[in-house]
């Protein structure tokens, strides 16, 4: 019959209605659309050294060199080494007299001892953990470029210049050479953070901490890297008590008495 729309007409149109009354329209909720939103448990714990922690920062001058490299600059005359340079450029200054070390770091121990195999999924890990950190700026390589480095703050005795024998190089080039790194002694981190508890739970965050502070450890030389440096344990209630009261500037330097690996730092 003339004048009559077809179906399809009829449907395009009432499709375009549809929308136009649906853009015009206060912005939907999606927060209220949740049947049921991720739960997150927050913690902290103390990280007690076992044994002596070894930092190695990258230093202004290897970034420099690097960038040089890669922007294919003029070379400079070979500067006199500076042992002393070497030992101050390794840690990672918090801007305040204070130390610190990467929070990417610890994040990275706690994975390598996540598995599937174990119950706790490394990609879960990832996903489910967050650490705390203090964003401290360093000086990068570039001019007006910014580098903010997440940083967790290290407690204890004061750093030593240390010396080790390395060899630098790759395969039948590698040379005999002396490296000057930050040694910690004794020394504590505490750690605050989330956990997505709809993910992961507290007691395998737990498993993760000590199982990873032998098996992993921080920093150089640490067990994973074939060292026995930078192996820790989870404080205990009586630890906790002593460090935050040495944080506070309230209480001496805790003595090592975490055992438990049997390489506790005198």
């Amino acid at each position: 019959m003339a004048g009559k729309k077809s179906g399809t007409e009829d449907t395009r149109t009432q499709a375009e209605r549809v929308g136009e009354k649906r853009a015009g329209d206060a912005p939907v909720s999606l927060a209220g659309m949740l049947s049921k939103k991720s739960e997150f448990f927050a913690f902290k714990f103390w990280v007690i050294g076992a044994t002596p922690l070894i930092t190695h920062a990258w230093s202004e001058k290897a970034r420099r060199e690097m960038l040089g490299k890669q922007i294919k600059a003029v070379k400079s005359g070979k500067e006199t080494r500076d042992p002393h340079a070497d030992f101050v450029n390794s840690l990672y200054e918090m801007g305040d007299g204070s130390y610190g070390f990467p929070a990417m770091g610890l994040k990275n121990c706690l994975l390598s001892s996540a598995h599937k195999d174990r119950g706790i999924p490394r990609s879960t890990v990832m996903s489910a953990l967050w650490i705390d950190a203090e964003l401290v700026r360093t000086r990068p390589a570039l001019a007006n470029a910014i580098c903010d480095m997440p940083l967790i703050r290290i407690y204890g005795s004061a750093p030593e210049n240390r010396e080790d024998m390395v060899k630098i190089g790759s395969g039948l080039n590698k040379i005999a050479n002396l490296a000057y790194r930050a040694q910690f002694t004794r020394w504590a981190m505490r750690v605050t953070g989330r956990i997505n508890t709809s993910l992961m739970t507290a007691e395998q965050l737990a498993f993760l901490i000590e199982e990873s502070g032998l098996s992993s450890g921080l920093g150089e030389w640490r067990n994973e890297r074939r060292g026995l440096f930078g192996a820790f344990t989870m404080g205990t209630a009586s630890e906790e008590r002593q460090w935050e009261a040495f944080a506070r500037g309230e209480g001496p330097l805790p003595t090592a008495t975490n055992d438990r690996y049997g390489v506790a730092a005198e």
